[in-house]
């Protein structure tokens, strides 16, 4: 497996009719749905737990989405800085080399927590971190108590990103630095497109666009300080290696309406029947990896 470089209506449930009172009757108003989750944070956290062992030597995506996004941020950056879906802790060494004092891990994937414990030991010893099992959603720290945070590939993972960003907002200092690197749509689009001329379900996870992503920042207040997007491209030579490879990362689809498991052999023929190939033979599988690097608005006296 190689990687290279390319350039770059929400569902409304319908209301039950009411039974009118015999006695009074009168008309009854429909009591709003909150539209089903797409995700469970539970099962996701679960999958990545299970790929903690095989993530770093599967991960190369990931580790390029890692170093793009440290390199995108200032050279010193000091204090206390949360790392959010840190996973095994690929960017630890990185953000302490650029003046981090105080490094927080924070994952809902207790096993990720776990192989970075065992590492600490030996590799971090006497280094300042702490891991924490926590949501993104809901983080247990005071407001305006990091100074920033770093998110690498996990924002593409909430269900609500409005919810998200305004929890990251409120623990970080005013003035302080939020870089995300995350996905929108087109990522896995070659494997999307192969699955629909099989069948109707949701065989990829849905991505956030990057507009909406903007509109929410604005909403925040918070000052977009960069931003960028890029194609990265990982091949594969065979189906199975490139099955195995999500696997390995914890990529799995996770969505409302998929079919349990991958739909049989006879399912599998089919997909790699219709997934393309390149003038070499291999499966490409293509990220849109999108660089945020956000600014929560210094107090004014």
């Amino acid at each position: 497996m190689n990687s290279q470089v390319s350039p770059l209506p929400p569902r409304c449930s319908q209301p039950q009719p009411q039974q009118p009172q015999p006695q009074q009757p009168q008309p009854q108003q429909p009591q709003p749905q909150q539209p089903q989750p797409q995700r469970n944070k539970q099962q996701v956290a679960q999958q990545f737990s299970r790929a903690a062992h095989s993530y770093d030597q599967a991960a190369t995506i990931q580790q390029q989405a890692i170093e793009q996004l440290i390199q995108r941020m200032p050279n010193q950056l000091g204090g206390h800085w949360l790392d959010i879906g840190c996973g095994t802790g690929a960017a630890f060494d990185p953000l302490l080399k650029r003046g981090v004092e105080h490094l927080s891990g924070v994952d809902l994937a207790e096993g990720m927590l776990q192989f970075i414990n065992l590492q600490q030991a030996s590799h971090w010893h006497r280094q300042p971190i702490t891991t924490v099992l926590a949501d993104a959603d809901e983080l247990p720290f005071n407001n305006n108590s990091c100074d920033g945070i770093f998110s690498s590939l996990m924002l593409q993972w909430s269900e609500h990103p409005q919810r998200t960003l305004s929890e990251w907002q409120r623990v970080v200092k005013p003035g302080g630095l939020i870089a995300i690197a995350t996905l929108l749509p087109g990522t896995h689009q070659q494997m999307r497109d192969a699955w629909q001329q099989i069948d109707q379900r949701p065989h990829v996870n849905r991505f956030t666009p990057r507009q909406q992503l903007l509109t929410v920042c604005q909403q925040l207040q918070l000052d977009i300080v960069s931003e960028q997007q890029q194609c990265l491209t990982e091949h594969y030579p065979s189906l199975t290696d490139l099955l195995r490879g999500l696997k390995a990362i914890g990529a799995t689809n996770v969505n409302t309406g998929r079919k349990s498991g991958l739909g049989g052999r006879a399912a599998l023929q089919q997909l790699n029947q219709m997934y393309p190939r390149t003038q070499t033979g291999q499966l490409p599988l293509s990220y849109q990896v999108y660089w945020l690097l956000l600014r929560k608005p210094a107090l004014a006296f």
